[in-house]
């Protein structure tokens, strides 16, 4: 899916675009930036304020582009750079470019509103893959971004988009939402938060609900002070998780399957099959360890007590967290132990436990950065 700033759609001039009727919000710092934007008059060539602007736009562009390597040199644009990058000639090159953007957005729109009728009571089908919406226009709609400052409202935005980013990793593919609009619009800021659909199980996802859930409940606690807007958040707190509690039902990630074909395999479900021949083994290309511990994870299954024991579990660590009760490390190392030994069904086999670990290794990245962006940083690494 095309993940975009919502920046990124205002500077193409669509953030007002509707369908039937209706506009999505895509964001308080998005909806500040383009009521600017609409205050600007248009087919006028830029000044040399739009000069320099644009100048520092792209030294900074460039400067983050080498952050990570020894070699930094200066940055700069010639007049004649800066002329053609704001000439009418760009302009017009982009209009294929804005036409395109354009075309992603009303699709995006017209999916949301199909989706919508899957439950018109849950503000979460109308924002399938990008959840964190419905928490910022509460949140704008009752006022509480009035007084901050541009990047003030951006860090909000980009704390409510990482803790939904699981949820919404999933939803946009599940229900194949043409867009995914972050916050922050950096792609390099969301590596540790990006969703790995293959691998990401349903056990990890189920804990990474729990740890959404008690992530916004501590955002709700630390920043809102209304007390009516913060009964009314802790409302679409509920609604997120019955939301997701729904769609996370008998689900399976690819590898879950994979898995389970292949315990139903060596188990005579399947005769013929290519697996039980040394050439399809080869082919798999997974050693002959790999290979038998995701055969064992794959013949795990739980009871629906076992389900909700685990859910409990998960949340009475992640409100250990939020309340510091215990330190970070710990924390930590309890809830990758309490995900190993259910979804393993408490074997104690190396191969199988580490299995289980690299499984979610996504999905306690993304954990574990929303949570130290909460913190404060406290104590970040394990």
């Amino acid at each position: 899916m095309p993940q975009v700033s919502p920046l990124e759609f205002i500077e193409r001039r669509v953030c007002s675009m509707t369908v039937g009727g209706c506009s999505i919000f895509m964001g308080a710092y998005a909806e500040r930036m383009y009521g600017r934007m609409a205050q600007e008059k248009t087919g006028v060539q830029p000044d040399e304020n739009r000069l320099r602007e644009m100048t520092a736009r792209i030294a900074e562009a460039a400067k983050e582009f080498r952050a990570d390597r020894e070699n930094r040199d200066s940055v700069s644009i010639s007049k004649e750079g800066r002329d053609w990058l704001c000439s009418d000639s760009v302009y017009e090159n982009m209009k294929d470019v804005d036409l395109l953007f354009a075309n992603m957005y009303t699709d995006n729109v017209r999916q949301q509103e199909k989706l919508q009728q899957t439950n018109p009571d849950d503000p979460f089908w109308g924002n399938t893959g990008n959840q964190w919406l419905v928490f910022s226009q509460k949140l704008y709609e009752s006022g509480f971004y009035e007084n901050m400052s541009d990047q003030e409202v951006q860090a909000m935005e980009n704390i409510l988009d990482r803790i939904t980013g699981g949820m919404d990793g999933l939803s946009s593919v599940l229900y194949n939402t043409g867009l995914s609009f972050h916050a922050h619009g950096n792609a390099e800021e969301n590596s540790a938060g990006e969703f790995d659909f293959f691998n990401e199980t349903s056990e990890t996802l189920s804990m990474d609900l729990e740890s959404s859930v008690a992530a916004l409940q501590y955002f709700s606690e630390k920043y809102i002070g209304d007390d009516k807007l913060k009964e009314e958040f802790r409302g679409l707190i509920d609604q997120y998780h019955s939301h997701n509690t729904e769609i996370l039902k008998n689900y399976q990630s690819p590898s879950e399957k994979m898995q389970a074909f292949t315990a139903g395999v060596y188990a005579g479900k399947y005769q013929g099959s290519a697996l039980l021949h040394r050439f399809g083994q080869a082919v798999a290309g997974r050693s002959e360890e790999e290979r038998d511990a995701g055969k064992y994870l794959g013949s795990v299954t739980h009871t629906d007590d076992e389900k909700e024991n685990f859910k409990k579990e998960s949340a009475l660590l992640f409100e250990q967290l939020k309340q510091g009760i215990s330190d970070w490390n710990t924390v930590w190392e309890r809830l990758e132990k309490t995900l190993v030994d259910y979804t393993s069904g408490n074997s104690q086999k190396e191969s199988v436990r580490s299995e289980v670990i690299n499984q979610a290794a996504s999905g306690f990245d993304r954990m574990q950065n929303y949570w130290s962006m909460l913190l404060q940083n406290e104590k970040k690494e394990l």
